[in-house]
């Protein structure tokens, strides 16, 4: 998603959107205190949005199991 900024395309398709993997849960436990959670959690959601905004006409987010809790 980091490669996708200033980018655009016809469509995105964006895959493994899973709970865990966006936000990363490993990089999410070295967080500790609740306005660095924020702050973290915040700037994943923005690279979720910069990523399928990329997208001119048709956007697909796919995930495996239980989805992140960034999408609905």
């Amino acid at each position: 998603m980091h490669r996708a900024k200033g980018l655009e395309f016809d469509a995105m398709i964006i895959v493994g959107i899973n709970d865990g993997i966006v936000p990363l849960a490993i990089a999410a436990s070295d967080v500790d205190s609740d306005y660095a959670r924020m702050e973290f959690e915040t700037k994943e959601r923005s690279l979720l949005y910069v990523a399928t905004t990329r997208a001119k006409s048709h956007a697909l987010i796919t995930c495996s199991g239980k989805p992140s809790p960034f999408i609905e």
